[in-house]
């Protein structure tokens, strides 16, 4: 790719010459990368619909198109990152995330207790160390059934909230310890999305 194209978007460019990867191919995802430079290997850099925080996006993931909804006055935001149907036949786990954002929150323990009644259980929330100045992380796993289930919640003292919802799941017929060591390396591939999430 010539030097000429690094400044531009990438929905600006023709997906011809752009990196052969699921996140630029996708129109729809291309929308939300903001350039063809990695920010470290297999991840690009994110800008949310709403210009309301940014993040590390996997190059071989998409976003969900008829997921995809912004609130009046960008009150919230939600987004749906998801592997391509044609790639999952050739996955063992693979990962689903929600992300919703919202500029407001009523308080941080509301928002522990309504993600706790959504699950129908009582999560454990433990704080991960952010880098981020200003704002925190903590997550909530579980197992239900087949599922490895994370419940992150990401805020800022200026007032705004993360909660996302993330499976991560194995194909049927897959050998058990197969099973668990791709859903763990799915698991951590989600925590670097969500450890690079940052409020803009």
């Amino acid at each position: 790719m010539g030097k000429e194209n690094k400044s531009v978007a990438p929905s600006e460019i023709n997906a011809s010459e752009l990196p052969d990867v699921p996140a630029f191919q996708d129109e729809f995802t291309r929308d939300f990368i903001e350039s063809t430079e990695q920010t470290h290997e297999g991840y690009f850099p994110f800008v949310s619909g709403t210009g309301a925080y940014e993040m590390d996006f996997p190059s071989d993931m998409i976003i969900g198109e008829r997921s995809y909804n912004i609130a009046p006055k960008n009150r919230s935001e939600t987004i749906v990152i998801q592997y391509p149907s044609e790639s999952i036949k050739d996955r063992t786990a693979f990962i689903n995330m929600r992300i919703n954002y919202y500029n407001f929150y009523l308080s941080v323990e509301h928002s522990k207790e309504q993600m706790m009644k959504s699950s129908d259980r009582v999560l454990e929330f433990k704080e991960i160390e952010s880098s981020h100045e200003n704002q925190h992380l903590e997550i909530a796993e579980y197992e239900n059934e087949a599922l490895l289930v994370l419940a992150p919640i990401i805020w800022s003292d200026d007032g705004r909230m993360i909660v996302v919802h993330t499976t991560v799941n194995c194909k049927e017929n897959v050998e058990e310890d197969l099973c668990l060591q791709s859903k763990e390396e799915q698991k951590q591939k989600a925590i670097v999305m969500l450890k690079s999430i940052v409020f803009m």
